[in-house]
């Protein structure tokens, strides 16, 4: 099948079609695990934050996190052992996650307030099984997995004891349609009507995950038209306004991927259509996004390497995409908040050994910076825990690198966003955000360079404000340096206190790495 696809940006060619997936080009390929090239002198650059004007304000649970589907049912995910691609959503069974951990409760806690979605290409394969003391068991036919009475009474207590707003997203596959496609909403309406009955807060309900790859997970027989969505859409609408009247209603998010956008969006472009004909349908405008392609994938349009997310080219698609959906939302859903409601360093579960490890958090934190400008109001991580793609190990609840960032960001980026400079260097990022419940302003600064660190001039009032470097002796390992010091945790009921340094006169940033930097403006 031959496929005619338009670069998001201006590369001056097509990419190539290399055994199933498109190249995107060359990786970069001077990261050595054991040791780095010798520094090279420092680069000096300059930054300029104008706090004049806030340029716009995030929810402030912009930073969220998902739990899979798969990771509550036990449902087919991606196999952790896997060396190649996987077909479907995954080959393996995922064991059921266990929300009632201490530990558990003492990181999540940390990064609240937030939202916990739970979603996932499981979430449109599976069946409610809400009767008295039901347990795991075969799905009935149409469906692949249950989700049980007990794992739905964990998952509202996991959220309401750590200020969590749930986000569930319900099935619209096959199995949850009659012989016309229409939607069926009585499965739905059961849910509902026994969440309500226990009095458990869910924030949103969401139809459906990712409907514009419903040919891709389910076959081509199964794909849904836009028109036949909107319609379900408002069956939704009714349940809600039935059993839920203060939650919201979210659409599908359409998922994008790098370089193409919407996959085969000739042939089952979504986003648009479903935006034109059911925007005020929905409270929520949404859509899904991935960077790049692990080795799972069947196919790629960026499959993952070392060095492919430390290119700013790379980088900035996040911010072509978001402004496409920026536009759809103030054309056809105006006023609705914009999520990107999934996101993770490689789609297909992560890539094992990269998605999971330091040099990830360079990326974690650019999206972040990047989206908050873009017009974004949330950003939903894929995932807590779960896969290679998680904040924590699923199993052990070892706070990966990604985590460490995440709590950061949590401590020093507020709502309030503001416009920043930076010139000197095209791999240096920066972003700026009045830090929460105080009068000082954070900068992030974020250097891409392989070899060169950065310096600049420390803003603010001399001796004022505090920089929290952070580094790894390993760009592939787990273990995150603050100011030069190991981050762990105290006890399973206990994180370290994350402390600044104080603000010299300038500034250094170490070769791929990245520093929170906070001051007090100078007033005129």
């Amino acid at each position: 099948m031959a496929l005619t696809i338009a670069l998001w940006g201006s590369r001056g060619h097509l990419p190539a079609v290399i055994d199933g997936q498109f190249d995107p080009g060359p990786a970069l390929t001077d990261l050595d695990v054991s040791a780095r090239p010798p520094a090279l002198a420092p680069v000096s650059i300059e930054i300029s934050v104008d706090t004049s004007t806030v340029l716009r304000r995030v929810d402030e649970r912009y930073l969220s996190f998902a739990i899979d589907t798969s990771a509550v049912v036990g449902g087919k995910w991606w196999d952790p052992e896997a060396s190649g691609p996987e077909t479907g959503s995954g080959t393996v069974n995922a064991p059921v996650f266990d929300f009632d951990r201490e530990r558990l409760d003492t990181l999540t806690r940390a990064l609240a307030p937030a939202f916990l979605r739970i979603g996932g290409s499981e979430a449109d394969k599976v069946y409610y099984d809400m009767s008295p003391g039901s347990a795991t068991s075969s799905a009935p036919e149409g469906f692949e997995s249950v989700l049980t009475r007990r794992q739905w009474d964990s998952v509202n207590a996991f959220a309401r004891r750590n200020q969590l707003a749930l986000v569930m997203t319900l099935n619209a596959g096959p199995g949850s349609r009659d012989p016309n496609g229409q939607w069926d909403p009585d499965q739905a309406s059961a849910l509902l009507t026994y969440s309500r009955q226990q009095g458990y807060e869910v924030y949103a309900w969401e139809l459906g995950n990712e409907l514009n790859l419903f040919w891709f997970i389910h076959g081509l027989d199964a794909q849904v038209d836009p028109e036949t969505y909107v319609d379900d859409l408002r069956r939704l609408r009714r349940v809600v306004e039935e059993t839920y009247p203060h939650a919201l209603v979210s659409g599908q998010a359409a998922a994008f991927w790098p370089v193409l956008g919407e996959p085969l969006g000739a042939l089952f472009g979504f986003q648009a259509d479903y935006a034109r004909l059911g925007g005020t349908a929905t409270d929520i405008f949404a859509w899904h996004y991935y960077p790049q392609q692990s080795r799972r994938g069947p196919v790629a349009s960026r499959r993952a390497a070392p060095g492919r997310l430390l290119d700013p080219h790379n980088l900035d698609e996040a911010a072509h995409w978001a402004d496409h959906n920026a536009q759809l939302r103030d054309a056809y859903s105006p006023g609705r908040p914009l999520w990107l409601a999934e996101t993770g360093n490689a789609q297909f579960g992560g890539e094992p050994g990269l998605s999971d490890r330091y040099l990830a958090s360079l990326w974690w934190l650019d999206q972040l910076g990047l989206l908050a400008v873009h017009h974004h109001d949330v950003v939903v991580r894929q995932t807590l825990a779960g896969s290679n793609y998680q904040l924590l190990t699923a199993d052990t609840l070892e706070p990966l690198p990604d985590y460490w960032a995440s709590l950061l960001w949590k401590k020093l980026m507020g709502r309030r966003v503001l416009a920043v400079q930076a010139t000197g260097s095209d791999r240096v990022r920066a972003y700026a955000h009045w830090t929460p419940n105080t009068d000082a302003v954070t900068l992030l600064v974020i250097n891409l360079n392989h070899r060169r660190s950065v310096q600049f001039d420390a803003p603010g009032v001399p001796g004022d404000g505090h920089v929290y470097a952070v580094t790894a002796e390993n760009l592939f390992g787990t273990e995150v340096r603050l100011n030069g010091a190991a981050v762990t945790m105290v006890s399973d009921t206990e994180l370290p206190e994350l402390k600044g340094v104080a603000k010299p006169a300038q500034v250094l940033v170490h070769p791929l790495s990245y520093s929170f930097v906070t001051y007090r403006p100078v007033t005129p």
